[in-house]
């Protein structure tokens, strides 16, 4: 091993701890991420013309097709909730459960996630949230309890969520939203839900019985909607799963139902008006993220220019069994919160570039152990995540108040489908 890759090495290996400072403390992402794609350049001595064409540029334009299928997501969420569509499936459920705190809350829980399996973007969580939540306060669940269960099932619902999903496809090109992902998605959906349940009983048997936050439900939908309206939240999935789809079709075709089943359409004025609302709102709810995306995406094409470096450097002393990293992973679960090294949104995109530089590692396993961290561990118990920041101070909570409730739990789930995704895919 030269003198070079060791002094290169251990430089990238330092940088890499203060992208991980940097990120825990609440950096700005967007600026952290391309920063460290120039500093990994650099050590690694990535020709001038590879930095400008390969890094700042073709890692932007390759982005372009997971980045339309964020907006259109982000659209569809929009037009679930500013439609009312959202607001009737949540009042009818309520009214199905009657005036009956823990039967309520199991029930929304289960139906917002089944609603998050489609709708996207921090807009639709905070919407809907609005709906949820004073529901649930006035039904004296206490308000750990109530943000804890919201947002669990908001998580709940991303292993399915297309647009969510796409966002690590990107930096997978030979991993499919396809059959053999929809099967594990299901299989870890269904443990978030059944850990998410017990959760919510589990606090309701201790709970106080005492009103946690003078609220008054939601104001009822006035406009009628025709039950048939139900199934629009969940027709994207559909369409790929069952007619093999593309997700922005999919998209596409639940927007314009959504406007049509609930009267949006009645007008060619009303309907452009609303069109053009929800884009413009679906848009800016996921503004920030897009930013934050191209930023993981340029700095991951920079890791790859200095991959070789990092495996010789590392390459005897990684662990090549993938079984291992996937307990190391259980075990250091908590680094998944504050974007640490386990989150790929954050600091975790240079742990995930030094996993691929040793190339011992499958596309497949790797895929699998960089998604379920920020589903399992960050949308459900962290609250550096967006909507989880809007719960806390909506609630009115602190944020070690939220994550004392909900990280244990985050960490079993984690753990459970960590193991379901490496023995479905990940071998």
């Amino acid at each position: 091993m030269s003198l070079y890759i060791i002094i290169a090495g251990i430089l990238l290996l330092v940088s890499f701890a203060g992208l991980i400072v940097y990120c825990m403390r609440g950096g700005n992402l967007l600026v952290g991420f391309i920063f460290m794609a120039l500093v990994w350049s650099i050590i690694g001595r990535v020709p001038y013309r590879t930095v400008v064409d390969t890094v700042f540029q073709a890692s932007v334009e390759n982005y372009g097709p997971t980045i339309a299928i964020i907006v259109f997501g982000s659209w569809f969420g929009r037009v679930i909730v500013d439609t009312g569509i959202a607001g009737f499936i949540i009042k009818k459920t309520v009214e199905l459960a009657g005036d009956k705190p823990l039967v309520t809350t199991l029930m929304v829980s289960i139906v917002c996630t089944l609603i998050f399996t489609s709708a996207f973007g921090v807009g639709s969580v905070m919407a809907i949230g609005m709906i949820v939540l004073p529901i649930l306060f006035s039904l004296n669940v206490e308000k750990h309890v109530a943000v804890g269960s919201y947002l669990m099932s908001v998580a709940a619902g991303m292993y399915l969520n297309i647009g969510y999903v796409n966002q690590l496809l990107a930096l997978f090109p030979s991993m499919a939203y396809d059959n053999v992902y929809i099967r594990f998605g299901i299989a870890a959906t269904v443990v978030h839900v059944v850990f998410m349940l017990i959760f919510i009983v589990f606090h309701y048997s201790k709970g106080k019985r005492s009103r946690a936050w003078a609220a008054t439900p939601a104001a009822p939908v006035t406009k009628p909607i025709p039950g048939i309206a139900a199934i629009i939240p969940f027709l994207p999935i559909f369409m790929v799963a069952i007619f093999k789809w593309k997700p922005v079709p999919s998209f596409l075709l639940g927007i314009f139902l959504g406007l049509l089943l609930t009267g949006n359409m009645a007008t060619y004025k009303m309907a452009i008006e609303k069109v053009q609302k929800t884009l413009y709102d679906g848009i800016a709810d996921v503004g920030l993220l897009i930013g934050m995306l191209y930023g993981v995406n340029i700095f991951s094409t920079a890791a790859k220019q200095v991959s070789p470096i990092l495996s010789e450097l590392l390459g005897g002393v990684i662990p090549q069994a993938a079984l291992v990293i996937v307990i190391i992973f259980i075990i250091a679960a908590p680094l998944g919160l504050f974007r640490g090294p386990l989150m790929v949104f954050g600091s975790g995109a240079a742990t995930l570039a030094i996993l691929q530089a040793t190339g011992f590692f499958t596309d497949p396993f790797l895929f699998i152990l960089f998604l379920v961290p920020p589903v399992a561990i960050v949308a459900n118990s962290c609250p550096t995540q967006s909507w989880s920041m809007w719960g806390i101070s909506y609630a009115k909570m602190e944020a070690k108040a939220y994550i004392r409730t909900n990280f244990p739990w985050s960490w079993v789930i984690f753990a459970v489908n960590l193991l379901i995704g490496y023995f479905l895919i990940g071998r």
